[in-house]
């Protein structure tokens, strides 16, 4: 990988630690809040996790017009290797590459998940299966780790902000 490339990656997660840390001392104080009871936290963290498992499928079934409701109107997605896909149009023309070329059976575990703030939520995941190549016609093993931040959106509903992921299995395996 170039130096471009590591420095880009850095970058992009000295922006993601700085808004988790930013978000922080909001979550503290929601959470000391009594006027956030620990049930809405927790109906936030299953449509959170729903969210979660919607991608998954979307994911798997190679479908654009599955993924794009998940996200923010500016959400941004950062796969690795590439320029920041943001808004919608940008997510779509990433999203349709990314399925031209690879069919994903993954499985996504969720290690940790955290409502930072009324409207703000992160999710640490690690993922884990298959990919095929429609281009060699091989098959790969697909290991990632990835970062999620949501965003409440005007109509209540969770949706993917910012996603990043980088690979946890060597190049070839």
């Amino acid at each position: 990988m170039s130096a471009s490339c590591h420095r880009k990656i850095a970058l992009a997660a000295a922006v993601i630690m700085g808004l988790v840390a930013a978000c922080t001392a909001d979550a503290q104080t929601r959470a000391e809040s009594p006027a956030v009871s620990s049930s809405a936290i927790e109906e936030d963290k299953a449509a959170i996790t729903a969210v979660m498992s919607t991608y998954e499928a979307a994911l798997n079934g190679c479908k654009t017009d599955a993924v794009l409701p998940l996200y923010t109107g500016d959400g941004i997605f950062m796969p690795p290797y590439s320029q920041s896909a943001i808004g919608k149009d940008a997510i779509r023309s990433a999203y349709d590459a990314v399925f031209k070329e690879l069919k994903f059976h993954v499985k996504f575990s969720i290690a940790e998940l955290v409502v930072m703030a009324p409207d703000w939520a992160y999710v640490r995941t690690n993922s884990a299966g298959t990919t095929d190549h429609h281009s060699t016609g091989k098959t790969t093993a697909e290991a990632n780790q990835e970062l999620f931040i949501f965003k409440r959106s005007e109509d209540g509903k969770w949706r993917i902000a910012r996603y990043s992921f980088s690979p946890t299995n060597p190049p070839g395996s």
